[in-house]
């Protein structure tokens, strides 16, 4: 470095201002060190939370030890629980809904109601539909084999009167032109879950009884899901919707089935053979038939049920409803007449539904009413029932709870081949949190953009404005 450039440049270091350094500039130092290894660690803590976490959310389902049996009891699902068409379950053992937030109505959809499905694995899988009267059992069955369920219309499923949703690819096919028809109902399936028995409900309101009070024509039919052939049974005639519960049910082998319609005196019940030929008719008064598994194990004999107290279900109040005994009766298979069959215990409470047998014990749905009921009510209406529970009625009187489901569980169906095993007291199986269901996933991305784009803002705002007092700080400081 030469002399006058030396010279220079010190004369224009002391025309310099001299550095102004903060007092405390290495405690600074030491502070932003401490808080970036802070960050650091909270990252990382997140991360491995996540990798733990997140894993959780999907347990992988795992059968039952022994093979696949049906749940002592069920866990509610989740309100963004997957659908099966999303993470089929595969094989059920249950099907069940009721009014909770993750069966009923929920924050992410609109009106409407939901079904759960619990695979032999554990896993639960999600059915919608677009109103809320849809009762696992009734409105929507599960088929013997827990592959299928059968119902009237699906949300955001094919079109036709019946859709039919398998359960192990999540796929739904429709049967039959044109919408859903109104006051369709699923009457039945055939026992090697090929067809399934329906009560086709007509466009037209006719006038009935000697008040002329509105009533529904329905018509049976007997639709074969391979061939998507539709059978007529039998004639056209006015349904009762009050006995839903109790219209038809199958013979175990299949070579025929019964079904029920109103008569002047009360009930009557027709059996028919595979074909859906009629064979007889029986006039069974109060009597009901008593449900979908009402066909003795042999086939030889038909359970039915007779009530013991109020039994015109639109007369009676809600202490009358709820005091109802029901006992079982039978008649012959083949000519539809009175036969002895084993003697069970009476069931207390507003309806009783059969759901099949296992040897000489009859499984039922028995309903609890609800606190307050409509003037004109269903034996096993969506709203007028609170809760159900399965019960095994033994030849001994004696009767127990095989399946306690939770309290906001109204409707509930198993499936029949492990209830002819008996395969009752499997483990309990947990929803898992996920998947999210894709339209709960959809409408939580929109309101996590909707309250984003507002803190972005703010953010963006709050850098500007830190930068302009930086600059105006650093001017004054110049």
């Amino acid at each position: 470095m030469t002399v006058p450039l030396r010279d220079t440049l010190h004369e224009l270091g002391e025309q310099m201002p001299p550095a102004r350094l903060p007092e405390d500039l290495w405690r600074r130092g030491r502070r932003q060190r401490h808080r970036g290894r802070v960050i650091v660690a909270v990252v990382v803590a997140l991360l491995c939370a996540t990798v733990a976490v997140v894993p959780g959310l999907h347990v992988e389902p795992q059968p039952a030890e022994g093979g696949p049996a049906i749940p002592r009891s069920v866990e509610l699902p989740f309100m963004w629980q997957a659908t099966v068409d999303m993470v089929p379950p595969g094989p059920a053992t249950v099907l069940f809904g009721g009014d909770s937030w993750g069966l009923g109505t929920d924050p992410f959809e609109e009106d409407g109601s939901k079904l759960a499905a619990v695979g032999r694995n554990g896993s639960y899988g999600m059915l919608r539909y677009p109103i809320e009267e849809m009762r696992a059992g009734q409105d929507v069955r599960l088929s013997p084999d827990g592959n299928l369920v059968a119902q009237s219309e699906l949300t955001g499923g094919p079109t036709g009167w019946l859709v039919v949703t398998d359960l192990r690819t999540g796929r739904s096919r429709g049967y039959g032109d044109g919408p859903p028809a109104c006051c369709f109902e699923v009457a039945a399936w055939r026992p090697d879950s090929g067809a399934v028995l329906v009560l086709h409900s007509k466009d037209s309101i006719v006038l009935t009884g000697a008040n002329q009070e509105p009533g529904m024509p329905a018509q049976y039919v007997l639709v074969d899901l391979a061939s998507g052939a539709q059978v007529p049974v039998d004639d056209v005639f006015v349904r009762d919707p009050v006995a839903s519960a109790w219209v038809a049910a199958f013979a175990p082998g299949g070579h025929g089935f019964v079904t029920t319609r109103p008569a002047a005196s009360g009930t009557e019940l027709r059996g028919y053979d595979a074909a859906g030929r009629r064979l007889w008719t029986r006039d069974l008064g109060d009597r009901r038939l008593a449900g979908a598994g009402a066909y003795t194990p042999d086939g030889s004999a038909v359970a039915l049920l007779t009530i013991d107290g109020c039994t015109n279900t639109k007369e009676c109040n809600h202490d009358q409803l709820a005091s109802r005994r029901w006992r079982v009766s039978y008649v012959d298979a083949a000519t539809g007449a009175d036969r002895e069959g084993p003697a069970l215990p009476t069931v207390t409470g507003p309806a009783v539904r059969a759901l099949g047998w296992h040897g000489d014990t009859l499984v039922v749905v028995q309903y609890e009413l609800e606190d307050e009921i409509l003037l004109e009510p269903d034996d096993t209406g969506w709203s007028e029932t609170r809760h159900v529970r399965v019960l095994a009625l033994r030849p001994d009187g004696t009767a127990s709870v095989v399946l306690e489901p939770p309290a906001d569980v109204s409707s509930i169906d198993i499936a029949q081949d492990l209830l002819r095993d008996g395969r009752f007291g499997g483990p309990v199986p947990a929803p898992a949190a996920w998947p999210v269901r894709w339209s709960v996933a959809a409408r939580g991305a929109l309101v996590v953009l909707c309250l984003l784009v507002p803190v972005l803002l703010a953010a963006a705002v709050v850098v500007v404005v830190l930068r302009a007092v930086h600059r105006r700080r650093a001017a004054a400081r110049t």
